[in-house]
């Protein structure tokens, strides 16, 4: 990464903070740019270089939990995979940001930046499913990931927590069963398939 691109990253970490602390801190109806700004240290003319509209700085802000979570995993519990472990930390950071959570999926910026890390998100859980030993290419695969994508998912949690009323961790306890219930229904039909593609040898280390 260059200095330039270096210093890029650091002005929008420090603009994304700033939302996320000021939002916990009070309403995010009367969150505006010039707070964030002052809280930030970051211009005014600065933050909407960088995001063009305030709508487009809050889906940033709701989608940082996220990304936090790829680039600073935390330890993983001695019961949790990597996949666990990354929406452990996920599920707790939007729990702790959740106006901005919903926000994002009401929102046409935060819906489209949905839409746009789509992709990518398949991309991680179709790695995970080969280094598990499932082929992310066959139908069971690809069944297995689009479910993986509905209940590991913010909109997941908000069904479980807004909805039903569980907190943080009984709504982590429940999407990680199925997600479990899920691999391991995966295996057993693959087990019993004429073809048996869908699962193989999981890579070593």
């Amino acid at each position: 990464m260059s200095l330039r691109e270096e210093q890029r990253a650091l002005t929008r970490h420090k603009v994304l903070t700033a939302v996320l602390e000021l939002v916990a801190e009070g309403s995010l109806d009367a969150l505006s740019v010039p707070a964030v700004a002052q809280r930030s240290g970051v211009s005014v003319a600065t933050i909407y270089r960088y995001f063009p509209t305030r709508d487009e700085l809050l889906a940033a802000a709701a989608a940082e939990p996220s990304r936090q979570a790829l680039s600073e995993p935390p330890a993983p519990r001695t019961d949790d995979d990597e996949l666990a472990t990354f929406q452990r930390a996920m599920w707790h950071d939007f729990a702790e940001n959740l106006p901005l959570l919903r926000h994002q999926i009401a929102s046409t910026a935060g819906r489209e930046m949905r839409t746009a890390r789509l992709d990518h998100s398949r991309s991680l859980l179709a790695g995970y499913l080969d280094r598990h030993g499932i082929d992310p290419r066959s139908a069971g695969g690809q069944r297995l990931i689009s479910l993986l994508l509905l209940i590991n998912g913010s909109l997941a949690l908000l069904e479980l927590h807004d909805r039903q009323g569980l907190d943080v961790d009984e709504a982590l306890d429940r999407s990680l069963w199925a997600m479990r219930a899920l691999i391991t229904a995966t295996r057993r039909d693959a087990s019993t398939a004429p073809n048996g593609r869908t699962v193989r040898q999981p890579h070593a280390g």
